[in-house]
């Protein structure tokens, strides 16, 4: 049996432990993906009645937007990849956009938007050109 001192024991618990152990109920991956779908949503449900959005296919829980032309060939995707509300001022938002050719399996344009109007907007545009 080893011998302890309480003072040096005592110390060490108000020492931070880092570990790459979560520690339980604090696991905020969950908390935000809940405000992440909420807002995804919410900005989706300003768009529903457009008429090219109806052709696209919808993921909640990826949070993600695809529209695929009818030869199968070309995917356009828009993907919520960050929300943030606890920012200072405003919430911190980053979509991505990219074309994908599916044949090749090769990236046409990829591009990140900070506002989620304007990534909707970028992203109508370009499906427009390809109906």
């Amino acid at each position: 049996m080893s011998i302890i001192d309480f003072k040096n024991y005592k110390e060490s618990l108000n020492k931070p432990k880092y570990t790459t152990e979560p520690k339980p109920d604090r696991n905020l991956y969950k908390k935000n993906l809940a405000d992440k779908i909420n807002y995804f949503d919410s900005q989706m449900s300003l768009y529903i009645n457009n008429p090219v959005i109806e052709k696209c296919d919808f993921s909640t829980e990826g949070c993600a937007i695809r529209f695929i032309t009818l030869d199968n060939k070309t995917e356009v995707l828009l993907i919520l990849q960050d929300y943030s509300p606890d920012e200072l001022d405003e919430h911190c938002v980053t979509w991505e956009f990219y074309i994908r050719n599916v044949e090749n399996d090769e990236y046409l344009d990829s591009r990140f938007f900070s506002t989620t109007d304007m990534a909707i907007k970028y992203f109508l545009s370009k499906i427009k050109y390809m109906l």
